[in-house]
Order: structure tokens, then C-alpha cells, then sequence
């Protein structure tokens, strides 16, 4: 029985375990975190201070149920999701996602779907080795070097690694200085983040089933996102520039006074005082983009997720993308026989081209979202009208194709530049 070393043991890797042990492989993740498992009180993670709501699209689902993960246990995990509100001008405008399946993006409780992942891995006998730091990853050997609670040195070795220990992987590092022409590129988003929390969320006239967005009337000041969290509260998402007169630098409370009042207009006073206080009390985070030429190193190692393509999360498709890529390298055994020399440069080839077109959506998205043109919302409806008219000439509407399909990220953005053309030559006509 091969042994395969899964580094990072959070959502693309915990699928990935899932996948594996079903294919008869001794899986190991070796995680720094405790057990999600061991503690089922009130969630947690979404108080965090780093903790950005996410959605998971059709993409995501179907990957998390080719795993054979029931489909109702994946929908305890989060809230049913049919449109978004853009906050402009104090109101809202709604925009509906038109379905195309009988599935439903969801607002996902992290920590419910982690804690989900960790129990199906663990009955189908993954090893987890939690509250252990890698140190060390030698992929000649292809060995990890781990040190735990207290301190004690060990090392764990396998026939192949991945690595799904996210942005600053201790597989990728490993990879640059094993390759000596690996190409790496780490650069910061302009603007930082930080989340908020507010209990009650139908209370204060949020919808569970809504995504809501603001900043698009802040001609590029911000971009906001919130989502109702499974138990009732809503989270926040503020990205912000990091110095200027309101940025995540501002201690001014007058100053930010009036940037809640201003943007958060339709919460009470009392909500906008709490979003105050912990916008003071909580550090800012950093928004981190990662490229790598390659996602493998011959036939000992490959890299999952955020630890191939970390992205910032203006498109909602980081996640998803991470829980895909543990469904193509599950197909890609199945395929080909497990002969990594064979499965691994495959599986760099056809991600790599779709990571580059995510990650290029996910930057201009943030544009639309911080500075949208008062011609957002009609370009819209014109986008829809266009395909019902002209479905062979005009391309759907992106982002029901990119909530409700697995049409390859690099396709929606051929899809998008086309429909910029057409959307041009409308409105001259």
C-alpha cells in the first residue's frame, strides 16, 4: 500500500485525504492545528480575526460530493445562497443567480465543513497527526520533519507528498530550492482586510440566503462583504487601503464615524458602533497572491490549493478551486494508473492555466467591486437580455455560469472578454 503525506490538513486537504483513502492509499495529514473534531461547542472561526466568509459554487459541491460526502451533510454545513445585494446609496439592488441545476451555492461555516471533512477522513482510517509543526520537508527522501506540543523532533516518511499547507507551504519552499528553474511570484493586494462580526443578523435586516457587497459607490475607497454565518450572526469583510485618512491605519473614531454612517447606512446606530469598536480592537490582514511556474517536483511531490495559487478572494473562487483540484488529481490516478510520473506533470498543466485565469478575474473583480460604473447594474440586465435573444452570438451571464457550472475558469474569462466586446458594440448600435 503506497503512503502518501498530505502537508496542511484544512479544506483542500482534507478532501484530498478523502479521495486518496477511498483509492486504497495509507494517507497521513500532518496538521499544526488541533483537532476540529474535539471541540463541538458554538463556532469559532468565524470571530476570528482572520476569518473571510466564504461561498462555495456548484464547483466546490460537486467536488466535496464526488468525495461521497452526502449531499444533506454538506448542506448543514452552510446556508442556501439565490442572489446578492449590492449596498449603493444607503439601499440595496438585488440581483438574482438564476439556477441551472438543482443545486444551490451555499454560505459555508467553515469550521462545520472542516470538522465534517476531518470525521469522513477519519472512518475511512486517515491518519492525523494534529498540533504538529513541519519543520522540514526533504523530498528526495520524501520525508517531513515535525516537531509537536512539546517539542519532541520526529520524522514521517512516504512514497509522495502534497502540499495543502496554504500560502507559505513548506512543500513549495521545498520545491524552489530543489528546482532550479522554479519561477515563484508573492505579491501583496493593495488593500488589507479586516472582519467584523454581528450577532443577529435577520434582526438587522440581513438575509441568510443573500450575499451582500458595499463599497461599490466608494470610487475605489473599499470593497465589502458580508455573509450570514449558520447560528445567526453576519460577517464581515472590509478591505482597505493601508494608510491614508480612512484606511486600516485610522484610529480617528470621528473620522470613522463617518465612514460607517456613510456606507453602513441602513444598520442602527448601535450595529455601526459595534462594527467601530471592533474595527479598532482587531489587527489587519495581509492579502497574499502566489504564483508558481510548476505545481509538482517529479514524481515526489504536488501542491493543493492556496499552496499552488493562493489569490485574493474578490471572485469567491479560492476555495472552490482548491476543492476541485483534489477532484482532477483524483481523476487523473484513476486515469492513468497512479504512475505519478505521468499524473503529476498532467495535473500542473491543466491547473496552472486555470489558477492564472482565476487569479486575473479575481484582481479585475475588485475593481468592479470598489469603483462599479453607474452602468453596472443596466449592463447586467443587458448581459441576460442579450443571451435570451441571441443565445447562439451572445455569452451568458458570467456569474451564473460561475455559481452554477464547472465551465474552466480560463473559458469564463474568454466569456468575459467576449461579452465586453459585445457589450461595446451595443451600446454604439
Amino acid at each position: 500500500m503506497q503512503r502518501v503525506i498530505i502537508v496542511g490538513g484544512g479544506l483542500a486537504g482534507g478532501l484530498a485525504a478523502i479521495y486518496l483513502a477511498r483509492r486504497g492509499y495509507e494517507v497521513h495529514v500532518v496538521e499544526k492545528r488541533d483537532d476540529p473534531c474535539r471541540d463541538q461547542d458554538a463556532d469559532i472561526e468565524p470571530l476570528s480575526a482572520r476569518a473571510i466568509g466564504v461561498s462555495m459554487t456548484v464547483r466546490g459541491i460537486q467536488a466535496v460530493l464526488a468525495a461521497g460526502i452526502a449531499r444533506d451533510a454538506l448542506a448543514q454545513c452552510g446556508e442556501r445562497i439565490v442572489g446578492m445585494a449590492f449596498s449603493v446609496g444607503g439601499g440595496y439592488r438585488l440581483r438574482e443567480l438564476r439556477a441551472q441545476t438543482d443545486y444551490a451555492p451555499l454560505s459555508l461555516n467553515r469550521a462545520a465543513f472542516q470538522r465534517l471533512l476531518s470525521a469522513h477522513a477519519a472512518k475511512l482510517g486517515v491518519i492525523h497527526h494534529f498540533a504538529q509543526k513541519c519543520l522540514h520537508v526533504d523530498l528526495a527522501a520524501k520525508s517531513v520533519l515535525m516537531a509537536g506540543p512539546d517539542g519532541a523532533l520526529w520524522r514521517l516518511s512516504g512514497d509522495w507528498l502534497i502540499g495543502a499547507d496554504g500560502a507559505h507551504s513548506a512543500v513549495r519552499q521545498a520545491m524552489q530550492q530543489a528546482l532550479s528553474r522554479f519561477e515563484f511570484q508573492q505579491t501583496f493586494f493593495r488593500h488589507g482586510y479586516k472582519t467584523l462580526v454581528l450577532p443577529d443578523a435577520e434582526a438587522l435586516g440581513f438575509r441568510k440566503d443573500l450575499l451582500y457587497f458595499f463599497g461599490m459607490d466608494s470610487r475605489g475607497l473599499f470593497a465589502g462583504r458580508a455573509a450570514t454565518i449558520p447560528g445567526g450572526s453576519i460577517s464581515f469583510s472590509l478591505c482597505l487601503p493601508y494608510q491614508g485618512e480612512i484606511s486600516l491605519a485610522t484610529r480617528d473614531r470621528v473620522a470613522l464615524r463617518g465612514f460607517f454612517r456613510r456606507y453602513f447606512a441602513a444598520l442602527p446606530q448601535a450595529a455601526r458602533d459595534e462594527m467601530l469598536a471592533q474595527f479598532l480592537a482587531k489587527p489587519s490582514n495581509d492579502l497574499i497572491n502566489v504564483r508558481s511556474s510548476t505545481f509538482h517536483y517529479k514524481q515526489h511531490a504536488v501542491l493543493l490549493g492556496d499552496a499552488a495559487h493562493a489569490t485574493a478572494p474578490f471572485l469567491g473562487q479560492g476555495m472552490n478551486m482548491a476543492l476541485e483540484d483534489a477532484r482532477i488529481l483524483a481523476r487523473l490516478l484513476d486515469e492513468h494508473g497512479r504512475d505519478l510520473s505521468r499524473v503529476l506533470p498532467l495535473f500542473t498543466r491543466q491547473r496552472k492555466v486555470q489558477a492564472d485565469a482565476m487569479q486575473d478575474m479575481a484582481r479585475a473583480n475588485y475593481d468592479v467591486l470598489s469603483a462599479a460604473s453607474p452602468l453596472f447594474f443596466l449592463r447586467a440586465r443587458y448581459t441576460r437580455y442579450m443571451h435570451e435573444k441571441f443565445p447562439r452570438h451572445y455569452p451568458p451571464d458570467m456569474a451564473d455560469k460561475l455559481y452554477f457550472t464547472l465551465e474552466p475558469y480560463d473559458a469564463l474569462a474568454r466569456m468575459q472578454r467576449k461579452q465586453n466586446v459585445w457589450y461595446k458594440i451595443g451600446r454604439v448600435n
